[in-house]
């Protein structure tokens, strides 16, 4: 959603006096819409939240970087900015929530060079590590990605088995990649109870390359995003993180050295246990069965279009079909890199 300048003063009177500051519109994802706030020498990110209004999803979200700032951390993360009144959000006009936030510099990487590659892993098991010891009175806002029911209101198990089993025609040419995406649901189902045996802690949930900053030396200087953490597996961050450098149509020697870089930060800065690791393929798969829910969720509210839930079920059963091609290179290069083999 668009917002007229009016609308974003009011939300930022909250913080300073009026007319001190100046604004500019900056990158907005799906989740939210953002402004750059000039305020004399200083900077910061403005951001209204687009997908919920919930307050308790905000104070958890708040309450983890608050935490996170006392923790002697490498990279930078959001720190929350309190308005006049001491708060760290704004209800809106229209009752969306606000917050503002100090500004990171950096800029997206493309994650193309080996440098940032392994760059992100390091700081995606320092942050998992740090993570691990944050501890907060509120309870988690989202449920673990093993919890697949839950991925979208509108979806339930059967109602996404059954349309993957006996898909309608307009998505009749689509037939084969729905019973790759069944398959995989099916099996996934059966290997829950023993997931959830795996070790716990918070996880980020969402660190790609739109959710970290690099700056010209390749290395990671900030982390953005935590909207979604929540108390779930250990090794569902590394999962997340690796399902994105999977990509079925790139060479295959790119998609692996690409993993071996990732996996060499990562593994630098904290090992997993053997079982852990022989989840990484099926968490992977388990990542993109949620995206796939996600989306056809969305399709069913009618606020995504037919051409994008099959542009992710495309997306699924390709990345469902090389996890099943290379599951066993693929634990072996974890092992390699992973293991803690104290």
């Amino acid at each position: 959603m668009v917002h007229n300048d009016k609308y974003i003063d009011e939300i930022l009177v909250h913080y300073f006096p009026a007319g001190s500051w100046v604004t500019r519109v900056g990158q907005s994802g799906a989740n939210n819409t953002t402004r750059f706030v000039h305020v004399g020498d200083e900077q910061y990110v403005l951001r209204v939240y687009e997908t919920h209004q919930d307050v308790d999803k905000v104070k958890y979200e708040h309450a983890i970087l608050v935490a996170l700032e006392e923790m002697p951390l490498p990279f930078s993360i959001p720190k929350p900015i309190q308005t006049r009144t001491g708060k760290t959000f704004v209800r809106t006009r229209d009752g969306k929530i606000a917050g503002l936030f100090r500004y990171l510099d950096g800029v997206n990487p493309d994650l193309d060079a080996a440098a940032e590659i392994h760059s992100f892993g390091r700081t995606a098991a320092l942050l998992s590590a740090s993570l691990a010891q944050v501890q907060i009175q509120q309870r988690p806002a989202y449920r673990p990605y093993y919890e697949i029911e839950s991925t979208h209101p509108r979806c339930s198990l059967q109602d996404v088995l059954s349309f993957c089993k006996k898909p309608p025609k307009e998505f009749s040419e689509l037939r084969t990649d729905l019973l790759v995406i069944h398959e995989q649901l099916t099996s996934f189902i059966e290997q829950v109870p023993a997931l959830r045996q795996l070790p716990h802690q918070l996880v980020h949930g969402d660190m790609n390359a739109s959710n970290i900053l690099v700056n010209q030396d390749d290395i990671v200087t900030a982390v953005l995003d935590f909207e979604f953490v929540t108390n779930d597996l250990r090794v569902m961050e590394l999962a997340v993180c690796l399902s994105d450098f999977i990509q079925p149509s790139e060479e295959a020697t790119t998609t692996w050295a690409t993993i071996h870089s990732f996996l060499s930060g990562y593994g630098q800065s904290l090992k997993l246990t053997e079982a852990e690791i022989e989840a990484v393929p099926t968490l992977i798969q388990l990542r993109s069965l949620d995206v796939f829910i996600h989306f056809f969720g969305r399709y069913l509210d009618q606020v995504s279009s037919i051409e994008i839930v099959k542009e992710y079920i495309q997306k699924c059963a390709k990345r469902c079909n090389w996890i099943m091609d290379n599951k066993n290179k693929l634990i072996t290069i974890c092992t390699a890199n992973l293991l803690d083999v104290k």
